[in-house]
């Protein structure tokens, strides 16, 4: 009988252990596997693209390896043991000691993870479409949605973004100020000009079938899927708020953003088709320099809101030379706007002469931080830095001859930059007296001023890092307090990931047991 009683205890236990996985381990596995999981992979991620920041920089091949996929099978497994002694014994004490029959019982439980992971290099041509392919408006727009800065959203991807490549930064530093003063909004849509084309394909399709047999099916298509249905970035100008108060400051914001709208239309001038009312004078430069004026000394003669409703309320930016045929109000059909591939917005940000990123001593990369310019309070900071003319390090023959040849704007730029009170005055160089060479020759020198990214490279490893790699013997790193070099590291990890190709091997089937049977 005392046997019988033993094993039901064994029974018992074996039933609680099975009981234990069947409610325990699912939930367990999650527990224990996916912050794990997905912390490992993100870290990976971020060594994987500041060591290709770093080859590029080095003038090395980059490589790519994606986690495709991870499959964690969980086992559990549970014992139990039982053992009967001195059978056949009779109850009772000897000397203080048990000399009755004695049962015993153990038990245990196994928990294993088995990992199956899979990696996918990128070779051949994934590997090239992902570094060869060139940023799109349709991502430019939807990370502009995703309240990135833009600055470093259209500097970093842009070779250009006008005709004149000396004028792309002065669009740019418009842009970006307007963008501050919430007086545009971006967006991505498919030129009027190549819209116009494609109806005028479709038309002639239409008036050639007609001549043709009845029995033949007019198939019309649109421009090819490569090309890309949204082949420009517009920047559209926001209205003037009909309730807003009408202090002195809030007017002077209104002038001086219809001011630079004034000028952006200048810079675009012969590129974009134009269209004013009826009652309004052509926009022609001439005009558009008068107006530029007539701002800069308002009076109250000059009605903000006569004055925008006569001018364009939107700019195209766009990828695509326009068709051909006549049209008064353009004159170059060029494409406005190129971007960069994955790759080359790496190159385009390490290489010389004016890169993006600041590869810096530990000396080098505080004295950049304690610049006056650049000490803002977090909720103030740009989303870049502005070095001063002893840390760029990157005068090249041509910028020397060009600062002999005009040393007045670079004397002004550098004042400007010295003396700059507010946060977004780094935005702009927009001088009282405004002449036009001076004030593009101002801004590109004052956006080749600019660094986002900031890498510190020494002989010894980080005390405080954000992302590190040694490479060859030398340590990079990113600074684990500087918010402004993470935010941006993050957007070029997001340029790397918006142009990844999907994988094309099937995925992972594994049978996951949980055990328990529960």
């Amino acid at each position: 009988m005392v046997s019988v009683r033993v094993i039901r205890y064994l029974v018992v236990a074996w039933t609680l252990t099975l009981c234990g996985a069947c409610q325990n381990i699912g939930p367990i596995a999650i527990d224990e596997g996916r912050s794990r999981y997905n912390h490992s992979i993100q870290n990976t991620a971020k060594d994987q693209t500041f060591v290709n920041i770093i080859r590029v920089y080095r003038h090395e091949p980059i490589t790519f390896m994606d986690v495709t996929e991870v499959d964690a099978s969980t086992t559990l497994s549970g014992t139990a043991s039982g053992a009967v002694t001195n059978i056949g014994a009779k109850a009772g004490t000897s000397g203080g000691t048990l000399a009755g029959q004695v049962g015993s019982v153990a038990g245990g439980v196994t928990y294993a993870e088995t990992p199956l992971i899979r990696y996918q290099p990128l070779l051949g041509q994934a590997l090239v479409g992902q570094l060869a392919t060139p940023v799109g408006p349709e991502q430019l727009a939807a990370l502009y949605n995703s309240n990135w800065g833009i600055a470093p959203l259209l500097d970093l991807p842009l070779a250009f973004m006008t005709l004149d490549q000396d004028e792309s930064f002065a669009a740019l530093n418009i842009i970006a100020k307007l963008d501050s003063d919430a007086a545009i909004t971006l967006a991505a849509d498919k030129s009027e000009l190549t819209t116009k084309d494609d109806k005028k394909a479709i038309s002639l399709q239409k008036s050639q079938s007609k001549s043709q047999s009845a029995n033949v099916t007019l198939e019309v298509t649109n421009k090819p899927a490569t090309t890309g249905a949204k082949d420009a970035l517009v920047v559209y100008l926001l209205p003037f708020h009909p309730h807003a108060t009408r202090d002195r400051r809030s007017f002077e914001d209104e002038r001086h953003n219809l001011q630079l709208w004034v000028r952006l239309l200048w810079i675009y001038s012969g590129s974009q088709q134009y269209s004013v009312n009826s009652r309004c004078r052509k926009l022609t430069t001439s005009y558009l320099e008068f107006l530029d004026r007539s701002l800069q000394t308002y009076s109250k003669k000059l009605a903000l809101e006569k004055v925008r409703d006569c001018l364009p309320t939107s700019i195209e930016l766009r990828t695509l030379p326009a068709p051909g045929g006549k049209d008064a109000n353009l004159i170059y059909r060029a494409p406005v706007m190129r971007t960069y591939s994955a790759l080359g917005i790496l190159k385009n940000a390490t290489e010389q002469p004016y890169p993006k990123f600041a590869f810096v001593s530990p000396e080098e990369y505080q004295q950049i931080r304690d610049l006056q310019w650049n000490r803002r309070h977090p909720g103030d900071m740009l989303s870049f830095y502005t070095l001063s003319e002893e840390h760029r390090g990157d005068i090249s023959p041509s910028d020397e001859k060009s600062n002999a040849k005009f040393p007045e704007v670079e004397r002004n730029v550098r004042n400007w930059i010295t003396h700059s009170h507010q946060n977004d005055d780094l935005l702009l160089y927009d001088p009282r007296i405004f002449q036009a060479n001076d004030f593009i020759r101002g801004n590109r020198r004052l956006g080749e001023h600019r660094r986002y990214i900031l890498i510190v490279t020494d002989s010894h490893p980080p005390i405080n890092a954000y992302v590190a790699q040694l490479y060859q013997s030398k340590w990079y790193y990113i600074d684990g307090d500087d918010e402004i070099s993470q935010r941006n590291f993050q957007l070029i990890s997001l340029f790397m990931t918006i142009m990844a190709v999907p994988p094309s091997s099937p995925p992972l089937t594994p049978a996951i047991s949980v055990g328990g049977g529960g």
